[in-house]
C-alpha cells in the first residue's frame, strides 16, 4: 500500500536504517507484510516496525520475535505501527498498551494506523508522540498511488539527498586554525614560555584591567589564539579537529569561521568582565563549535556525521564537569563560548536550505 511506502521514505530521511531480518521483500509496496528499521540517539537503540495487519499471517508472533531481537541490546525503545483500512477488536487489543515502567531496558509502544479513516489510534497509557514519527505517519496518509520500489534505492536516494546537505568536502579552516595556534604556541616558547604571565599578556591573553581599564579590546580577539602549554594546545586541537570538521562539512567554510570567532569573541567579553584571572585557548570558541552541532541537529533532525544533540549535551557536561573539578579552567568562558555559538548557529542556520 502506498501508505508503508511513504512512511518507508520517511523513515530513511530521518537516518532510519533497514534491518535486513525484518523485511519480508526488499519490493515496497501493496504486499508487503513488514518491515523493521532501527536508528541511535545516544545511548538508545530506537526500533520501528511496520506491519501490515491486512495480511493473514500471525502479526503478534512476529512482533514478539522482534521484541526478542531488539531485547539483546543494552537500552531499546520499539515502536510497533500497525497499519490497517479497518482494524478489528483483536487488533485494537493487542495494542491497548499501558506502559508503567520507562527504566525497563526494553519498551514496547503500539500504535495502529488507519489507511480508510487517515488517523493513528494510541490506546491505553502509552507514548502517542516518538522521534516526530507521528507526524510522519499523518503527513503518509491520503498521499495518491506511488508504485512500490526497491527498499536499498529507496536508501541510496535518501543516501544521495543527505550528502547535498554538505558545503564543504574539506576542512581548510580547521586545519589552519590548528596549524595558526600552533605556530603562536611555539613563538610563545620562544619568547620565554607559554605558561610565562608577561609572555602570555605580551602575546595578547584576556585580562580584566588592561581590557577595561587600558582599554585593549584587541585582547578579546587574540586570546582565543593563545594557548598555555602543549597539552592546552593538543586537547584544544583534538576538539578542533573533531568539531569543527564537521561544522565546516554542514554550515560551509566561511560560516564556520564566523560561529568560531563569534563564540571566542562573546566569550572574551564576558569571561574578561567576570574574571580577573589571565586567560587565554581556544575553549570558548570550541564550545561554541559545539553549540552549533547541537543547533544543526536540533533543527533539521539528521545527524552530523554520527553527532546528535544528545551527543553533544553530553560532551558539554563532561566538558563543564570536568573544568569544575580542575584548577585554573575558565567555565565562565565555556558556558558564554556555548551560549554565543547558539545565538549565531541559529542566526545562520535560519533561512538555510537545510532547514
Amino acid at each position: 500500500m502506498a501508505f508503508i511506502r511513504n512512511l518507508t521514505e520517511r523513515l530513511l530521511a530521518n537516518e532510519f536504517r533497514p534491518i535486513a531480518n525484518f523485511y519480508d521483500s526488499r519490493n515496497i509496496g501493496d504486499d508487503t507484510q513488514y518491515l523493521g528499521f532501527a536508528k541511535q540517539t545516544g545511548s538508545i537503540v530506537y526500533g520501528v516496525v511496520i506491519i501490515n495487519a491486512d495480511r493473514k499471517y500471525d502479526y503478534r508472533g512476529f512482533y514478539n520475535d522482534v521484541l526478542s531481537f531488539f531485547s539483546r541490546l543494552e537500552k531499546t525503545m520499539v515502536l510497533g505501527i500497525f497499519v490497517s483500512s479497518s482494524p478489528d477488536d483483536e487488533l485494537v487489543s493487542f495494542c491497548t498498551n499501558d506502559i508503567e515502567d520507562y527504566q525497563s531496558p526494553l519498551i514496547s509502544i503500539k500504535w495502529i494506523a488507519d489507511t480508510e479513516k487517515n488517523e493513528l489510534t494510541v490506546k491505553g497509557s502509552q507514548p502517542d508522540e516518538f522521534l516526530n514519527i507521528h507526524n510522519m505517519i499523518r503527513d503518509s496518509f491520503g498521499e495518491g498511488y506511488t508504485p512500490a520500489s526497491d527498499i536499498g534505492e529507496l536508501s541510496r536516494r535518501q543516501s544521495e539527498i543527505r550528502d547535498s546537505y554538505i558545503k564543504s568536502r574539506k576542512f581548510p579552516v580547521t586545519l589552519a586554525l590548528m596549524l595558526i595556534n600552533g605556530i603562536i604556541l611555539i613563538a610563545m616558547e620562544l619568547s620565554g614560555g607559554s605558561h610565562n604571565t608577561d609572555v602570555l599578556l605580551s602575546f595578547g591573553a584576556l585580562e580584566h584591567g588592561l581590557i577595561f581599564g587600558e582599554r585593549q579590546i584587541y585582547r578579546i580577539f587574540t586570546y582565543m589564539f593563545l594557548h598555555i602549554g602543549l597539552m592546552h594546545y593538543l586537547a584544544n586541537s583534538f576538539s578542533l579537529y573533531i568539531l569543527g570538521s564537521r561544522v565546516e562539512r554542514y554550515y560551509g567554510s566561511i560560516k564556520m569561521l564566523g560561529i568560531y570567532i563569534f563564540s571566542g569573541l562573546f566569550c572574551g567579553i564576558i569571561s574578561g568582565l567576570l574574571s580577573q584571572s589571565v586567560s587565554a585557548g581556544a575553549s570558548g570558541a570550541i564550545f561554541g563549535l559545539m553549540a552549533a552541532v547541537f543547533i544543526y541537529t536540533r533543527v533539521t533532525g539528521r545527524t552530523m556525521d554520527g553527532f546528535d544533540n544528545y551527543i553533544v549535551v553530553l560532551f558539554a557536561i563532561i566538558g563543564i564537569g570536568s573544568g569544575m573539578l580542575m584548577e585554573n579552567v575558565d567555565n565562565i568562558g565555556h558556558i558564554s563560548g556555548f551560549i554565543g555559538g547558539l545565538a549565531i548557529s541559529r542566526l545562520l542556520l535560519t533561512g538555510d536550505r537545510n532547514e
